[in-house]
């Protein structure tokens, strides 16, 4: 089994190279962690904004 570390760069480069089948999967799925944790970060500074209000 391989090392996750390991893995995810395996990963990065097989999005870097673009000739996978994979890639546009890999792109999509790292802007959804990314998109998905700034909207987490918007959300519990508006609600904390809200209750200190």
């Amino acid at each position: 089994m391989p090392e996750p570390i390991q893995k995810s760069e395996d990963l990065a480069a097989e999005a870097e190279g673009g000739r996978s089948e994979r890639t546009p999967w890999l792109v999509w799925g790292g802007m959804h962690i990314i998109v998905g944790a700034l909207v987490a970060v918007v959300l519990a500074i508006a609600f904390t904004a809200y209750l200190l209000a």
